[in-house]
């Protein structure tokens, strides 16, 4: 007999849940920090995540997210099974329906999906999502729905220092950067604080975590991102990917990414604030997501991504900064609580 092979515990830990034989289809392209795999048993697809640290994503968070979701009518891979336990792998595992369809990201780079179009039903789809409110901001863990009664504060202490003090290149970030962040990234956010409300919001809703199903609609996977947010968060991460990530030969800045903008307001419906104020969002909140992305590589190791996000990074951080930030006092940082700390 040959050795034991990772399938071979997926094979196992499938089998458990659903009493029949099972049999490893090989492992999915999302799911960077978890691994993935799909899994066939008793005439049905299923998606089994092997669950790789103790605390990420947080314990019973996905089964939490997985019931506000279910209340919410949104479409998804339905979660059937979540545990921690060690019976088959060290932090536990989850096993979800598949999702019948074409990921979406290989959907934008073969031509069959425009970023437009990816845009438009993510807009829809998202206003389902952050339809879910919750009483305050940050990491949900099992229902707790954060301990932030801010977002700039969650989002700065905890988002982006929290993630550049996992970065020890020599540099020390958490102390070099992390100020020039604050500077740029605080002042805006606190000018429109009273005009935010927390929801659910995915936290990674780019087309790697996207399936285009055969019908044409759009489901998304992979919540173990998922916080208590301000829903322009989602979709400055979509204008993230669009200017910086995307690998279809687009370039940032080009002309489509108005139609991209306009496309996902079109599904998601009025957004409340001005284009002026929206671009003004999303580039403070650009920097905070670069701030993650380089922290994400270094702890991955890779360098190439890690040095290339550095660029962006510093990139962003030199632009001058708009001209509404720029007439910010110190009377405009406002207060960080965190409630229970």
């Amino acid at each position: 007999m040959g050795a034991k092979t990772p399938e071979d515990d997926v094979k196992a830990a499938a089998e458990s849940v659903v009493g029949a034989g099972a049999r490893v289809e090989g492992r999915l392209d999302f799911g960077n920090v978890n691994g993935v795999y799909k899994v066939l048993a008793g005439g049905r697809a299923y998606a089994l995540k092997v669950f790789r640290h103790p605390d990420w994503p947080e314990p019973d968070k996905l089964a939490w997210v997985e019931s506000r979701l279910a209340e919410a009518g949104v479409p998804r891979a339905r979660l059937l099974h979540y545990t921690r336990g060690a019976e088959h792998f060290p932090h536990g595992f989850s096993l979800s329906e598949f999702v019948e369809g074409e990921n979406c990201k290989a959907a934008v780079r073969r031509g069959r999906l425009t970023p437009s179009a990816y845009f438009g039903l993510a807009g829809a789809l998202l206003r389902r999502v952050h339809a879910v409110g919750l009483p305050l901001y940050g990491y949900v863990g099992g229902g707790e729905g954060g301990r932030y009664e801010d977002f700039t504060g969650w989002l700065l202490d905890c988002d982006v220092k929290d993630s550049l003090r996992g970065v020890d290149d020599g540099t020390r970030p958490a102390e070099t950067l992390y100020p020039l962040i604050e500077r740029q990234v605080e002042p805006v956010l606190r000018r429109y604080e009273s005009r935010f409300s927390p929801a659910l919001v995915h936290g990674d809703c780019n087309p790697k975590n996207g399936v285009l199903t055969p019908d044409g609609s759009l489901v998304l996977v992979d919540w173990d991102d998922a916080v208590g947010g301000f829903w322009v968060r989602d979709y400055a991460g979509l204008t993230y990917w669009y200017s910086y990530m995307r690998r279809d030969g687009g370039e940032p800045g080009d002309a489509g990414a108005d139609e991209a903008r306009a496309s996902f307001f079109r599904g998601y419906g009025e957004p409340g604030f001005d284009e002026e104020e929206l671009r003004e969002l999303e580039r403070a909140l650009h920097v905070s997501m670069a701030a993650g992305e380089m922290s994400y590589f270094y702890k991955v190791g890779d360098a190439h991504g890690y040095a290339e996000t550095r660029e962006r990074l510093r990139r962003l951080l030199e632009s001058p900064p708009s001209r509404r930030a720029g007439n910010q006092g110190p009377c405009a940082r406002g207060t960080r609580r965190e409630v229970g700390a």
